[in-house]
């Protein structure tokens, strides 16, 4: 998903930061707590580490965001939404409870807000170039079983798409692990054709279901000694 690239840009800058801050307020609590509050107590150092441990959670799961490259717009929203509390909440204490903070700690209460008002903004204008997937995925499993199912409206006619379907060497030019396809004997049931991976591993399929128009199914010979992957039982349709 191209178009996320902007979120995710904003949303690593965000975990960063956030894992730099956690990771200060940790180590340095007491530090932090004289910079901050203008009268010393002893909930201050605590609740700062507390802080920070929800900082770097935050952060790592912001990590995971942003390496996603299949991240929702809905996902970068809920986080610019989380980000905007963390602003709104700055103001209020300096504006309520400024008299709480020292000079130095309400400036570094507005620098971070500033900071995370910047990852904010930026994180919602880049969730809005994303644009939902055409194609919706399922997996379930189920008595040791993985049953994946992938379905993407197309507009096209029956003939065009039952064409591209039962194009099987041009399923090499959409499968990420398959260089090359080849149809080794017959049409329609009992059809074998032969997939080849990118490094030259290759195996058979036959088909095994088909109905000229509407679809076709594949049994994958996993119990070939030469099959390269750890399946045991591989049917497609």
């Amino acid at each position: 998903m191209e178009h996320s690239k902007t979120a995710r840009a904003f949303l690593g800058m965000n975990a960063a930061f956030s894992l730099l801050t956690g990771a200060a307020l940790l180590i340095a609590a007491g530090q932090f707590a004289e910079l901050l509050f203008a009268n010393e107590a002893a909930w201050q150092s605590w609740t700062l580490r507390i802080l920070g441990v929800g900082l770097i959670l935050f952060g790592v799961d912001l990590i995971f965001l942003a390496t996603d490259r299949f991240t929702t717009k809905a996902q970068v929203t809920l986080i610019s939404f989380l980000d905007s509390g963390w602003v709104l909440g700055s103001a209020f204490l300096l504006v309520f409870a400024g008299s709480h903070f020292t000079g130095t700690g309400a400036a570094i209460v507005a620098v971070v807000a500033a900071f995370v008002t910047f990852f904010a903004l930026g994180q919602y204008l880049g969730a809005r170039k994303i644009l939902a997937p055409l194609s919706q995925a399922s997996v379930t499993v189920s008595g040791g079983k993985i049953l994946a199912k992938v379905s993407r409206k197309v507009d096209a006619s029956q003939d065009i798409v039952w064409r591209v379907m039962s194009d099987h060497p041009g399923y090499a030019d959409v499968a990420d692990n398959i260089s090359k396809v080849e149809v080794v004997e017959g049409d329609g049931i009992g059809m074998q054709r032969r997939c080849y991976g990118p490094k030259g591993e290759n195996w058979l399929e036959t088909c095994d279901y088909f109905e000229a128009g509407r679809g076709f199914g594949f049994r994958i010979h996993t119990e070939a000694d030469d099959y390269p992957y750890p399946i045991s039982d591989l049917h497609g349709e």
